[in-house]
């Protein structure tokens, strides 16, 4: 059974990760105060002792907003030197290296999806520190493999994510305005952890590769307007929702306008709402 050392074990993907793929692997996972990703030697000895074979990191910085002021510091130590740590550590003693990457790499020009080689643009500091942590993190290491994903919801009702905030919303407001001029893929976290798993089983097929692994949409990817009317359509909840624009809903960071990844691996993706159906009938309703 392979074993893996998993960083950011608190967060939402590592959460699901655990739970769907505890029987196929060995998984130690670490959370911030058992690995701080920016303490090289520290990784070194968890790498070590753990002596694992692969290394899954899962921790990252995903405020979005706040990494166009105070936090932009903290975003780029985890999502560029904290990857680079990794790496760093992981060609040294030849383990194999999945990070997890984001849509928000590319400058949202491209209608019908993004290629897995297709040239990045980062808009907001986010996108660009996890651009450098994909490049750092490939040179260093060049079997590292990378995972970009998109609109991740899952974990439970606990976690911060789109579906949750909706539903919450929705306890106290009949009415909500969402973004319609956005487009994108919603990936629930329990799909998305399948998918890496099935990565790790065919390990040797992936090492040095991008994949995009993200719910399958239609061809430009849906909106957040879209996304929410489908979470209340499928929980039965009455609301009226009232698309708006991007401009009219102002934020820190300026976000891609098409961000559709698509997937030319051979590991793929089901249909994004039945991802959020499982998630919704599993753990909301």
């Amino acid at each position: 059974m392979k074993k893996i050392l998993l960083t950011g074990a608190d967060g939402m993907l590592a959460h699901d990760f655990i739970q769907s793929q505890k029987g196929k692997f060995e998984i130690i996972p670490y959370n911030k105060s058992s690995l701080d990703i920016m303490d090289i030697y520290q990784i070194e000895q968890r790498v070590k002792e753990s002596m694992a074979d692969i290394i899954v990191n899962c921790a990252a910085y995903t405020n979005v907003d706040e990494a166009e002021g105070n936090e932009r510091k903290i975003n780029s130590d985890i999502n560029t030197l904290g990857v680079l740590n990794i790496a760093t550590v992981a060609h040294k003693y030849q383990k194999d290296f999945i990070t997890l990457s984001t849509d928000y790499v590319f400058d949202g020009t491209k209608k019908g999806g993004y290629n897995e080689g297709d040239t990045k643009n980062p808009l907001n500091n986010y996108g660009l520190a996890k651009s450098l942590g994909e490049n750092l993190a490939q040179e260093t290491h060049p079997n590292t493999i990378i995972v970009r994903t998109s609109w991740l919801y899952g974990g439970g009702k606990d976690y911060k994510n789109f579906v949750n905030t909706m539903l919450k919303l929705s306890e106290t407001r009949n009415e909500l305005r969402v973004i319609n001029d956005q487009f994108g893929s919603p990936t629930y976290t329990g799909d998305l952890s399948e998918a890496i798993g099935k990565v790790i089983e065919n390990i040797g097929d992936f090492r040095g590769n991008i994949l995009q692994l993200s719910g399958t949409t239609p061809e430009n990817g849906m909106t957040w307007f879209d996304f929410a009317s489908e979470i209340f359509k499928m929980t039965g909840k009455k609301i009226q929702l009232i698309p708006c624009t991007s401009a009219e809903y102002v934020t820190k960071a300026i976000r891609p306008k098409y961000s559709k990844m698509r997937n030319n691996s051979s590991v793929q993706m089901r249909d994004w709402k039945e991802g959020l159906r499982e998630y919704l009938r599993g753990k909301l309703i």
